[in-house]
């Protein structure tokens, strides 16, 4: 393939909508937090990112961090590698474990971001589908794992908010000898996690993230849970000081005030419940469960192209997907309870213009 059709490829395959961030749309599609670092928080930060050498490239291995974080998680430190968010995880993690032409597997639908790196190096992907109702079917990961190097899973899954139990994933790793990534981006929302497995499977990977719970999708800072031989080897795969200062300067702060942060994700988990048993009154909509922040919605009427635009002109912003799967599904963030209520709104209006027309 030539260099420009690769880049037009490219450009054909971008998933995301990003709105100015000077416009007045309610912004419920990428699952960013709903509550902001409060100032005295980003005060906290700044304080400290004043006290530090600017003018040296950040370390590669933040000790006190890496403390923290095994502290936050229950793992140790040697088994911490620290990223540029995840996605530059997802990427190391290709790029050590397979060549062009090799074969990594996914999920279907899932997040993007696993099938964009892989199609980027010329690796191969192996998509997974969920079963009819958005479940797991185990024997096909079970399967895709007999041929792939890796296998990327997320518990809870992105864009279902679906989790894996312990017992599946210990299903599933002992009967594959490919690595097994497991995205755990959602976890703090969840309050489910394999972290423990660690101990007994060497073809474990964890990722996690400080976009979600933690706040700093604007700070770009993620980290992998592993073995200590596995995170070593990824280490040497990583691009040096890829993790600047702020990032770490700023996600050891926020974990110094995890409890503070914990108090609003329940707050997050809460109104997730109530925007779920609101969604399930209406004729025309079905919310999936979920264990993430956000909620899969299964319209009946329209589908979610035609909900995403109707949204759109009432200021809102949500997720819809190229999969056929999601044809009539568009996932919804958890947003603070005035913007659920006008997402609410919103949608009853959407439904009685749909209920009139039927009428019609």
């Amino acid at each position: 393939m030539s260099i420009k059709a690769k880049l037009k490829t490219l450009q054909n395959n971008t998933d995301y909508i990003f709105p100015d961030s000077n416009n007045k749309l309610i912004r419920l599609n990428l699952n960013e937090s709903a509550h902001p670092v409060p100032n005295w928080l980003k005060v906290k930060i700044l304080n400290r990112l004043k006290n530090t050498s600017w003018h040296f490239y950040p370390p590669d291995q933040n000790f006190s961090l890496l403390s923290k974080l095994a502290s936050y998680t229950g793992h140790k430190p040697e088994g911490i590698l620290l990223g540029n968010g995840s996605n530059e995880l997802i990427q190391t993690v290709a790029y050590a474990c397979c060549n062009s032409g090799e074969t990594l597997a996914t999920l279907r639908p899932g997040f993007s971001v696993y099938k964009k790196v892989a199609d980027l190096m010329d690796i191969k992907v192996i998509e997974i589908p969920l079963t009819p109702d958005l479940s797991f079917n185990l024997e096909n990961i079970v399967a895709a794992g007999q041929e792939a190097r890796v296998i990327f899973l997320g518990s809870p899954h992105n864009p279902t908010g679906q989790t894996l139990s312990r017992q599946q994933v210990e299903e599933i790793l002992t009967q594959v000898s490919s690595l097994v990534v497991l995205d755990e981006a959602y976890a703090e929302f969840s309050k489910e996690t394999t972290v423990p497995l660690l101990s007994s499977y060497d073809n474990l990977l964890i990722l996690r993230t400080f976009s979600k719970a933690f706040r700093l999708a604007g700070g770009r800072f993620g980290y992998a849970l592993g073995q200590p031989d596995t995170i070593q080897a990824l280490q040497a795969a990583r691009l040096p000081f890829s993790v600047g200062l702020f990032q770490q300067i700023a996600a050891e702060v926020l974990l110094e005030e995890k409890d503070y942060l914990q108090n609003e994700i329940q707050q997050t988990i809460k109104e997730r419940e109530r925007l779920f048993n609101l969604l399930q009154v209406f004729k025309t909509l079905r919310p999936l469960p979920s264990k993430a922040n956000f909620l899969l919605v299964e319209s009946t009427f329209l589908t979610a192209e035609e909900i995403f635009h109707r949204l759109l002109d009432r200021g809102i912003l949500v997720r819809i997907f190229n999969s056929p799967e999601l044809k009539n599904r568009f996932r919804v963030t958890i947003g603070q309870p005035r913007d659920n209520d006008r997402l609410l709104a919103a949608l009853e209006e959407i439904e009685k213009e749909v209920l009139y027309d039927q009428k019609s």
